[in-house]
């Protein structure tokens, strides 16, 4: 968030700068409001380059083996234009690399699944995927490993094999 203010504070004084040239060739016969113009008009155009590119640059930072399974696009009513060019402010990503599984039960599959929202810290999760059934579930403190090597969460999410996260988790590796 602090180097978002820094580039929009920097783009702002950058534009104003090119005013400043600007109206010096020209003779100072530009308006005294160019300025403070060009420095606003800078500093969002800085702001909607960091909205629009967070999440490809996001992208880039996630480690091998990792697959978006969702995104989430952002749209508002004091930002008209969102409504027309949507961006992506979230996303999750699972960890198809490091999917773990049981000999015992080769249907359960754990593995990492990472949230990311745009100006909120990232977050990391495990989740058990039952592939014979099409389920999944985000593993909190109050799951219970049988001895078998089966597992008992609260509450299962249905999610059937359509689903993205259950459809890369479940594939047999190549």
């Amino acid at each position: 968030m602090y180097v978002d203010i820094i580039t929009i504070v920097a783009a702002g004084f950058a534009a104003a700068g090119v005013a400043l040239i600007l109206n010096r060739l020209t003779g100072r016969r530009l308006p005294r409001w160019i300025v403070p113009a060009f420095a606003g008009g800078g500093m969002i155009l800085m702001s909607l380059t960091n909205e629009y590119r967070w999440y490809p640059r996001t992208l880039t930072l996630l480690p091998s083996g990792y697959e978006v399974i969702s995104t989430g696009d952002y749209s508002a009513p004091f930002s008209p234009w969102t409504y027309v060019l949507p961006y992506v402010n979230r996303f999750a990503a699972v960890d198809v690399a490091g999917v773990q599984r049981n000999a015992n039960l080769p249907d359960l599959r754990l593995t990492n699944v990472v949230f990311f929202m745009r100006w909120q810290p990232v977050q990391m999760r495990t989740a058990v995927f039952d592939c014979a059934q099409g389920r999944s579930a985000l593993i909190d403190g109050d799951v219970v490993f049988q001895d078998d090597g089966s597992i008992r969460v609260p509450r299962w999410d249905q999610t059937g094999p359509d689903d993205p996260a259950t459809a890369l988790v479940c594939q047999e590796p190549v």
